[in-house]
């Protein structure tokens, strides 16, 4: 179980994602990916979370802002077009416009539109990365 607010953060904005259909496998930050003994998936979704400077909004002990960006790249093999992960892209901006998710106490607001940028080439593979702005009082 998550206890710090960050993990706490992180663990909301990740099990939303997961609630995605068609579900897609998940490449997490520090995880295995594939799993041992399992070949690359032609099409997952890959997880960055950049947690920004905490914003100050009164002084002493009260709750302060934290905010950041959770990103999901739509990853999928090279020379079979975009329509089919644009699509996806589309659903998971839908997934998460004008959302509040809650976790462990914490109510985490997503605070503006998703949006994504364009594709980038890696080899076999292009991604669109969906960023995802959020934040919460902690």
């Amino acid at each position: 179980m998550a206890t710090g607010i960050d993990a706490i953060i992180f663990k909301a904005l990740t099990d939303h994602l997961m609630t995605l259909t068609p579900a897609l496998p998940l490449a997490a930050p520090n995880v295995v990916f594939p799993a041992a003994g399992q070949s690359m998936p032609s099409k997952y979704l890959a997880v960055s979370f950049l947690p920004n400077q905490t914003r100050e909004i009164t002084l002493g002990d009260d709750p302060q802002q934290k905010r950041g960006l959770y990103q999901v790249s739509v990853v999928f093999a090279a020379g079979v077009g975009i329509i089919g992960a644009l699509e996806t892209v589309e659903t998971i901006i839908s997934l998460f416009k004008n959302r509040s998710l809650f976790a462990s106490g914490v109510k985490v607001t997503i605070s503006s539109e998703p949006w994504a940028s364009g594709p980038i080439q890696e080899g076999n593979r292009v991604q669109i990365p969906v960023t995802i702005p959020y934040y919460c009082f902690a």
